[in-house]
């Protein structure tokens, strides 16, 4: 029956469109007043929808342009041959317009990286003529490989009792799963002074004073399950390393925009529970999956060779007593002064001297100052 309504639909039965087959079922084509309306009104919002893509396209025309002129097209030669540096700047272009242009105008559509840069190349000219443009999918996914084998660098917080660590979570409806505060390392950085920085700028305290090279776990990640390059498989290398004693009551502040939505403290309980049920948690651990074992057979090893808990006041940048739990009090200071009056200095010349001595001979120059004011 199925058949015959699309073949009358046609306006046939099995035969000629002029009439040389069998008579054309018209109850099979009959369509009651209800359809007729949805259709209409499907239609209808279709076509409006259309015109709203159109109104919006037209407008990131101009704002494709804008954006590549801004952060693209004034790049050295070099870089704008090289389809991983170039992408990189359509990058830092897609950034923008998601964290200030869509915020200014909540017509503009929310665009994945691949789309941003799938029209940047198609709409401006100079990126257009560029030979990787003709396909810029393959360009793409060269540029995803290549990023995602860069190694990143990160750490775990843990409380003094060592039973949970300190968590984050991306920005986004679709981010709902837990990470640990960690980026990717920029040229000539070691893996501490990346980790150092990119904890910094996600929770916002500086753990350089606590990190011991020894105390840190590697893991690595596969992209996708058949990510096949000219190079082989491609995997990431991500190292955390681990700091001890951080108390809970730290403030901790992001100082990334619209990437870290949610900062928490995680049991580490469940990173030690068997495959099978650590397994179900997979969705909700999602990046650092392959390191949760690592963390809690080292957190085991450590609470045997160290039963005392540990204290490490970190710094945070929102207070001068951020990590402390709550405000200094002028009592608190002065115990702190008073306590270090004994302590070695730690300047290199600490000799005495005449206050103002250096400027016993200091003149001023009247004629030199007076030089450019002279006609």
């Amino acid at each position: 029956m199925a058949k015959k309504k699309k073949a009358a639909a046609d306006g046939v039965d099995g035969g000629d469109a002029t009439g040389g087959g069998d008579d054309v079922d018209m109850d099979a084509i009959e369509l009651d007043a209800a359809d007729v309306a949805v259709t209409s009104k499907k239609t209808q919002k279709k076509a409006a929808k259309e015109a709203q893509i159109k109104n919006v396209s037209d407008k990131q025309s101009e704002l494709y342009v804008e954006l590549a002129a801004r952060f693209v097209l004034n790049a050295p030669p070099e870089e704008l041959a090289d389809g991983n540096r170039l992408l990189f700047l359509v990058e830092q272009a897609h950034w923008y317009y998601e964290d200030f242009m869509r915020e200014k105008d909540a017509s503009l559509p929310m665009l994945k990286l691949r789309a941003f840069a799938t029209n940047m190349f198609e709409i401006v000219p100079q990126l257009k003529s560029m030979a990787m443009a003709k396909d810029i999918s393959t360009t793409y996914d060269k540029f995803l490989a290549y990023k995602f084998s860069i190694p990143t660098c990160g750490a775990v917080l843990l409380n003094p009792a060592m039973d949970k660590c300190l968590m984050v979570r991306g920005w986004g409806s679709n981010s709902k799963s837990l990470g640990f505060p960690k980026g990717k390392m920029d040229a000539g950085e070691t893996e501490s002074e990346c980790a150092a920085r990119e904890v910094e700028e996600e929770i916002g305290v500086n753990i350089r004073d606590f990190i011991v090279e020894e105390d840190k776990v590697h893991f690595y990640r596969k992209l996708g399950k058949e990510m096949n390059t000219a190079q082989g498989k491609w995997t990431q290398k991500n190292t955390l390393f681990i700091i001890q004693g951080i108390s809970e009551e730290t403030k901790f502040l992001t100082h990334t925009r619209k990437e870290i939505s949610d900062i928490v403290w995680n049991p580490i309980w469940i990173f030690d529970l068997p495959d099978g049920e650590l397994h179900k948690y997979r969705g909700k651990y999602a990046s650092c999956f392959p390191g949760l074992k690592a963390i809690a057979a080292w957190v085991k090893n450590k609470k045997s060779k160290q039963p005392k808990p540990r204290m490490n006041n970190v710094i945070a940048a929102q207070s001068p007593a951020a990590g402390r739990g709550k405000t200094m009090t002028l009592e608190d200071l002065e115990q702190e002064i008073m306590a270090s009056l004994d302590d070695v200095s730690d300047e290199e010349n600490d000799a005495a001297y005449e206050p103002f001595s250096a400027l016993t001979n200091f003149t001023f120059n009247h004629s030199a100052i007076m030089q450019p004011f002279l006609r």
